[in-house]
């Protein structure tokens, strides 16, 4: 993964004007272009899909440690992720799972 690749992601899921974290892809066709964004938008897809699937034990996780626990995996899972990128997937996570 590129740094590009991290800042389409903060911009796709925190660029937009919506006071949660959410999927938007006209805050990342603002930040990176209309074709750029086609092309970007199934990978960024498929990251914060991965990050709502990663396994947390509820039952004795919080809300904070099961995120903190979700963005360590993702930065094992895809180490080229700025801390920006995986701060916006834990909010994303956070958000998904309150």
């Amino acid at each position: 993964m590129t740094e590009s690749i991290s800042l389409a992601l903060v911009a796709y899921l925190t660029g937009g004007p919506s006071p949660w974290p959410r999927k938007d892809p006209a805050a990342l066709a603002a930040a990176v272009g209309p074709d750029e964004a086609a092309g970007l938008l199934p990978t960024l897809d498929a990251l914060a899909e991965e990050m709502l699937t990663i396994p947390v034990n509820w039952e004795n996780q919080t809300l904070e440690s099961g995120t903190a626990q979700a963005k360590a995996e993702m930065g094992a899972r895809h180490p080229d992720l700025t801390d920006d990128a995986l701060k916006a997937l834990g909010s994303y996570f956070s958000y998904n799972w309150k």
